[in-house]
């Protein structure tokens, strides 16, 4: 049961993050206006690629590649746990600097669930990897 649940999340975290290479890579400037920012020049189109198509790619090849036997589970999930947490935990430091939400568009709202979602299922998968 604990192996179905760590493939589960391998699988959902392979095919969020291929979606989030695709998106960004595919339309940055439409990617970067959903996240709130502009994108002002080629070096910023280079710059949404490189720091999501790119980023997001690595990690699903990562998941695939655990998915596929080649690397440790338990490798993958700590670097979902780090990359999820990471997110999540500068999301809530902006949140507390901010003083709330007030202004966030509703993809950045929607990215504080789904970092913590994330970062829940990569430490239970973690946890219950081990514990097999």
């Amino acid at each position: 049961m604990n192996q179905v649940f760590g493939t589960a999340v391998l699988v959902i975290a392979t095919l969020f993050c291929l979606l989030t290479t695709w998106r960004s890579g595919t339309e940055p400037n439409l990617f970067a206006e959903r996240l709130g920012l502009t994108v002002a020049n080629p070096g910023g189109v280079n710059e949404i690629r490189a720091q999501y198509a790119g980023f997001f790619l690595v990690v699903a090849l990562l998941c695939g590649a655990s998915l596929a036997g080649y690397v440790s589970r338990p490798v993958t999930f700590t670097v979902l746990i780090v990359v999820f947490g990471g997110l999540l935990a500068g999301r809530l430091v902006s949140f507390l600097v901010d003083g709330g939400m007030t202004g966030y568009g509703v993809t950045i709202r929607a990215l504080y669930a789904i970092d913590a979602v994330g970062f829940a299922l990569a430490l239970s998968a973690r946890l219950s990897d081990s514990s097999a």
